[in-house]
C-alpha cells in the first residue's frame, strides 16, 4: 500500500479584491509664507511611457528572474495614502473596481496666481495604479483611503517645489485631523537641477515624519548622485525611503540616481499601468524610471503599516529593507542594492481552488486560476522501492542544489509506514529530473522499501526572511 500527501506548517489565506468615492476640490491658494527662489525649484515626474509588464512578479520573487505571477497580501487596518503628483482620473469606473479603495478626495495645490483647474492627470492616475488599480497595483489587498493633493495647475507637466512643500503641509495638517489611520505619503517626482537644495522642502518633508508619516521619494532619473537632487537627497533621514529603479536583469536602471541617500530599489523598467485612453482588463500603459519605483515601494510600505499600525516611519523603513531581496546584479554604486519585497501570506490560496500558492508554483501550476490545479502526483511500487512521480516549476529547481530552490525555499519527501514516525527519504532515496517542457520539469524520486505499506509526503518550507 502506499499513499502520498501534501503539507505546509500554515493555512489558507483568502485574497479579496478591492469603492472609490470620486471628490475634485479645487482649493484657494495656499498662503505663499515661501522664500521666492526655493518655491520655483522646477519639479517633473520621474518616469516615462514604455513597454512590458513583468515588475509585480519581481516583487513577490525577487531573485527568480522567470516569475510573472503576483499574489498580494490581504490586510485589515485601513491605511492612509498622500499622493503628492498631478491629478488622478478616474478612468470611468476602473479604479471603483477595488473594492478596498475606501476613498479618494483630490485638491488643487496652487499659488496666488496659479490657474484654478488642472488637466494634468495621465502621471497621477499611473502611479495610483500601481499602488491599488485593478490588474496592476500591488496593494490590492489593503484597505485605502487615498487623499491626491494635485501640485500640478493648469496644463504645464511641471511644478514646483514651493507647491510640493505646500501638498506637505497640507498632508501633515489632515493627518492631525484625522490620526486613527496611519499614512504614507508618495513623491514620485523631483527636480533634474542638482544641487537645487531647499530647507523649506526638507523641512516640511521632516516635518511629517516628526507627525509620523511615512514619505517614500523617488531617487531622480539623472544617472547621478540621488544625493544632489531633490526631494531624494533627503532619503538619508530615518523614515524617509529614497527608492531608485531596477531593471529587468535585477541592475540598476542606467537613469536611475543612485548613492548613498538611496534606501531600496524596485523594478523601474518598462512596468505595466493602466492605460487612461482605454482602461480595459489586459489593456496596459507602462512607465520607466524612479516614479513607478516608487509607487511601488509605497503599496509595499502601506501593506507594512496595515498589517503592523504600531509601526514608525522609521520601523516601516526598517521593515521594507529587511524584507528586501539582494539583486542579482551588484553594482559598484550601490554595493548593498536591495529589492522592494511584498511578501504574500505563506498560506494564500489566490484562487481559492484549494491548493496553497506555496505548492502551485512548487508544482509549476497557476495560483491565479483556479481551472488550473497541480498535476497529480503518482506513486508506485518498482522491484523494492516506492516510487513517487510529480512535477516541479522549471524556474525554481537547480539542478546543481535540488533540494534548495531558486527563491531559497527548500523541499523534502518523507517517508512512514505508520503515518506517525516520518524519516528523512532524501537522505536514502534518488531524485531523477527529467526534460523541462511548459514551465515544469517531470520529476522521479525513488526510495528503497520493503514495507508492506509506506506513506510519502513532500514538505515545502520557506526561506528564513518568508513572513
Amino acid at each position: 500500500m502506499t499513499e502520498t500527501a501534501l503539507r505546509l506548517s500554515r493555512g489558507i489565506f483568502r485574497i479579496l479584491l478591492p469603492i472609490l468615492a470620486i471628490t475634485q476640490v479645487s482649493a484657494e491658494p495656499f498662503e505663499e509664507t515661501r522664500a521666492p527662489a526655493e518655491r520655483e525649484i522646477p519639479i517633473e515626474p520621474n518616469g516615462a511611457v514604455a513597454d512590458a509588464g513583468w515588475a509585480l512578479g519581481r516583487l513577490n520573487k525577487g531573485g527568480c528572474m522567470a516569475n510573472a505571477s503576483f499574489v498580494y497580501p490581504e490586510t485589515t487596518t485601513p491605511v492612509r495614502l498622500y499622493l503628492i503628483d498631478t491629478g488622478v482620473s478616474d478612468a470611468g469606473t476602473w479604479f471603483a473596481q477595488n473594492k478596498n479603495l475606501k476613498s479618494f478626495r483630490s485638491e488643487l495645490v496652487r499659488g496666488g496666481n496659479d490657474p484654478q483647474f488642472s488637466t494634468v492627470v495621465a502621471h497621477g492616475t499611473q502611479m495610483l495604479s500601481l499602488i491599488a488599480g485593478p490588474e496592476t497595483g500591488a496593494a490590492l489587498g489593503t484597505p485605502i483611503h487615498v487623499v491626491n493633493y494635485n501640485i500640478y495647475p493648469g496644463t504645464s507637466p511641471t511644478t514646483t517645489s514651493g507647491r510640493l512643500a505646500d501638498a506637505i503641509d497640507r498632508a501633515i495638517g489632515d493627518h492631525a485631523a484625522n490620526p486613527a489611520l496611519r499614512s504614507v505619503i508618495c513623491i514620485a517626482h523631483g527636480s533634474s537641477y542638482p544641487g537645487a537644495q531647499t530647507g523649506i522642502l526638507e523641512g516640511a518633508i521632516q516635518e511629517a515624519v516628526d507627525a509620523g508619516i511615512t514619505v517614500v521619494v523617488s531617487a531622480g532619473n539623472e544617472g547621478g548622485n540621488a544625493s544632489s537632487y531633490i526631494p531624494g537627497a533627503y532619503g538619508t533621514r530615518s523614515g524617509i525611503v529614497c527608492v531608485g529603479a531596477s531593471d529587468l536583469n535585477n541592475g540598476i536602471l542606467p537613469s536611475s540616481n543612485t548613492g548613498p541617500a538611496v534606501d531600496l530599489f524596485a523594478p523601474g523598467q518598462d512596468v505595466r499601468t493602466l492605460k487612461l485612453s482605454n482602461p480595459q482588463p489586459g489593456s496596459y500603459d507602462f512607465a520607466s524610471g524612479t516614479s513607478p519605483a516608487s509607487a511601488l515601494t509605497a503599496a509595499a510600505a502601506l501593506i507594512q503599516l496595515s498589517i503592523n499600525p504600531t509601526l514608525t516611519p522609521a520601523q516601516v523603513e526598517e521593515a521594507l529593507t529587511t524584507k528586501a531581496a539582494p539583486s542579482v546584479i551588484l553594482s559598484q554604486t550601490a554595493p548593498a542594492e536591495l529589492l522592494v519585497q511584498v511578501l504574500p501570506d505563506p498560506e494564500t490560496d489566490s484562487d481559492l481552488d484549494g491548493v496553497n500558492d506555496i505548492l502551485e508554483n512548487f508544482f509549476g501550476s497557476n495560483s491565479a486560476n483556479a481551472a488550473i490545479k497541480p498535476v497529480p502526483m503518482a506513486i508506485a511500487r518498482v522491484s523494492g522501492q516506492a516510487r513517487l512521480s510529480f512535477n516541479v516549476a522549471s524556474d525554481l529547481f537547480n539542478p546543481a542544489t535540488p533540494y534548495v530552490l531558486a527563491d531559497g525555499s527548500t523541499w523534502k519527501v518523507w517517508m512512514s509506514d505508520n503515518l506517525t514516525d516520518w524519516q528523512d527519504a532524501t537522505t536514502t532515496g534518488a531524485l531523477s529530473p527529467g526534460t523541462a517542457a511548459n514551465g515544469v520539469i517531470p520529476m522521479t524520486f525513488s526510495v528503497p522499501n520493503a514495507a508492506s505499506k509506506v506513506f510519502l509526503r513532500i514538505d515545502v518550507t520557506l526561506p528564513p526572511s518568508a513572513p
